[in-house]
Parts: C-alpha cells; sequence; structure tokens
C-alpha cells in the first residue's frame, strides 16, 4: 500500500484530522503529493487546500472545491467539476474538463502581464463556452 492511499481515503471520507495525520510529517506543504489510480469522484475537496496534489490516471469527476496551486492533473477525467468561486493554478495534460461548471469569481491566472502565473491546459478536452472562458482570463490552452 502507498502512504498516499490513506490520504486519499481521507479525503474520499471528508476527515480532516485523519488527513493531518496521514499527511504530515511524511509529506511537508509545499512537497507533491502524488494521486495514481485514485477514484475522487463526487469528493468535495472544501477543508483540504491542494497546492502542489498531482493527479495521475484519476477520476475526479463530479468533484468540487478544488483549489489550491499548483495542482497538476495527467491523464485523468475531471468532468462536471464545480470551479465556481476558486482561485487556482491548473497545469493540466491529456485531461477531460468537459462539463467544468466555474461562474465570475473563478479564477485561473494570478497576476499581469508578463508576471501572470497562468494555468495551462495541453491536449485537454474543454467545452467550447470554458476555451472562451479560460483564453479571456489569459489561461495556456493547447
Amino acid at each position: 500500500m502507498r502512504f498516499t492511499d490513506k490520504i486519499a481515503a481521507a479525503i474520499r471520507a471528508n476527515d480532516f484530522s485523519v488527513y493531518q495525520r496521514e499527511r504530515y510529517p511524511t509529506i511537508q506543504e509545499g512537497e507533491l503529493v502524488r494521486f495514481v489510480n485514485e477514484d475522487f469522484s463526487g469528493v468535495d475537496f472544501g477543508q483540504f487546500v491542494m497546492g502542489f496534489f498531482a493527479f495521475e490516471n484519476c477520476n475526479l469527476d463530479g468533484a468540487k472545491h478544488i483549489y489550491g496551486q499548483p495542482i497538476y492533473f495527467t491523464n485523468s477525467s475531471v468532468r462536471d467539476v464545480d470551479f465556481c468561486g476558486v482561485k487556482s493554478i491548473i497545469e493540466a495534460e491529456n485531461c477531460d474538463f468537459r462539463g467544468m461548471v466555474y461562474n465570475e469569481e473563478t479564477q485561473f491566472v494570478y497576476g499581469e502581464g508578463e508576471l501572470a502565473v497562468r494555468s495551462c491546459f495541453v491536449n485537454c478536452e474543454l467545452d467550447d463556452t470554458a476555451i472562451d472562458f479560460l483564453r479571456q482570463q489569459g489561461v495556456e490552452i493547447s
């Protein structure tokens, strides 16, 4: 069993105290927490700051309150995720973000001009309206 299996189970159970106990001191703030082949579908991440979380081959369909910076997604399904009010920097590659929900408070870019930190979606599936929204913010889409 990977040590992140217990962290993932605590998040799915929405148990912050177990999450804290399993994560620290093994993985400190600013260190990457990598989840591989985990099912987080429908999970509410509201009490878990997800900065430096990496999801590889994971299912996050229908999840909500995914926030933090940076968050990495690779080969994952992130369909119908609620990003309303979220401020986050996302680096995603080969993921499905169709059905993404967002609002005017949702931000995927911090700062302005050349110094801005921008989210980046590479080879991801996105709805046309989401592409327009993200491009208006200056998100990199390729």
